[in-house]
C-alpha cells in the first residue's frame, strides 16, 4: 500500500440506510479483492456475515489485523482525533462480508 493515496470515504460497497445518527454499509469482497485505502472519520462497528480471512493493512504497510472472523462477531473502533485509515483485504476463498455500522455523532450520554 502507498502513503500517497488519498483515502476513500467510501468503506463498504452500498450504503442500506442513513440518517442524522447512523450510517449502515454492506461490505462484499471477493476472494483477493480490496477495498482499497479508506478512512473511518466516525465511531463504528461491524458485524461478520459467514466465517472468513480478512487482512487489514495500515498506510505504513503495517498489519492492523490478520486472519480468521467467524459469522457474527462483532468489532468495535471509537475514533477519537485522526480518522481511521486503512485498507482491507479478503484473504481468504469465499466472498468475505460485513455490516458496518458508522455512528455520525458522538452520544450527550447515556442511552435511555
Amino acid at each position: 500500500m502507498s502513503d500517497h493515496k488519498i483515502p476513500s470515504t467510501e468503506v463498504g460497497s452500498r450504503i442500506l440506510f442513513e440518517n442524522d445518527r447512523v450510517r449502515v454499509w454492506d461490505l462484499r469482497l471477493a476472494p483477493g479483492e480490496s477495498t482499497g485505502v479508506h478512512a473511518h472519520h466516525c465511531d463504528y462497528f461491524y458485524v461478520v456475515i459467514g466465517d472468513g480471512e480478512l487482512n487489514a493493512i495500515n498506510p505504513d504497510g503495517s498489519t492492523l489485523h490478520c486472519g480468521t472472523m467467524r459469522d457474527g462477531e462483532v468489532h468495535y473502533r471509537a475514533i477519537d482525533g485522526e480518522p481511521a485509515v486503512h485498507e482491507a483485504i479478503n484473504a481468504g476463498k469465499q466472498e468475505w462480508r460485513n455490516i458496518i455500522v458508522e455512528l455520525k455523532e458522538k452520544p450527550e450520554g447515556p442511552c435511555k
